[in-house]
């Protein structure tokens, strides 16, 4: 907990309002997810040994990560959009890989999904320095995924290479 005893007090940067809260409950009570997960990219800067992306099972069977085909520019954006459209999820959030090797098409979908009246949430290691403007942009968050709070952590089992703690805490740090 923070030792900032006005921490507690503080509202978040983007509040969700009662109507989205509520628009989510009824979508669940109709069978709907409220929530779209895109992984947006296969590609990562880390190519981290153990990753969980590349187990066999990662994409339910049938197929691996390694046999699908990353889209680019605006095939990506297309395609992104119009999953976003036929779901009408209330948060859709982007993962990969490291989504922001695809920050350009970023860049042109989350004002989009933002304009839609839908959240994102971009998942991202903090490898590659995210954009900016993006915290203009109403309804995004960035979060930065994590294995741990010591370098350890981040290496057990050789899940991630030897640099990749220090590039995390230091691409964080920019954000």
């Amino acid at each position: 907990m923070s030792s900032d005893p006005s921490a507690v007090h503080r509202k978040p940067r983007q509040p969700v309002e009662l109507k989205t809260l509520f628009n989510a409950w009824g979508r669940m009570l109709r069978g709907h997810s409220p929530l779209l997960s895109v992984e947006i990219t296969r590609e990562c800067p880390l190519h981290c040994p153990g990753c969980y992306a590349y187990e066999p099972m990662h994409l339910g069977g049938g197929i691996t990560l390694r046999q699908v085909h990353d889209l680019h520019g605006d095939p990506l954006i297309g395609r992104v959009l119009d999953l976003i459209r036929s779901h009408r999820p209330v948060q859709v959030s982007f993962v990969g890989g490291e989504p922001l090797v695809r920050h350009r098409e970023l860049s042109r979908i989350l004002p989009a999904v933002s304009d839609m009246g839908v959240y994102s949430l971009v998942v991202t290691s903090a490898v590659i320095p995210f954009p900016r403007e993006w915290n203009a942009i109403p309804k995004v968050r960035v979060a930065v995924s994590i294995d741990g709070l010591k370098p350890s952590t981040m290496r057990a089992e050789h899940r991630r290479p030897t640099n990749a703690f220090s590039r995390t805490c230091r691409g964080a740090k920019l954000m």
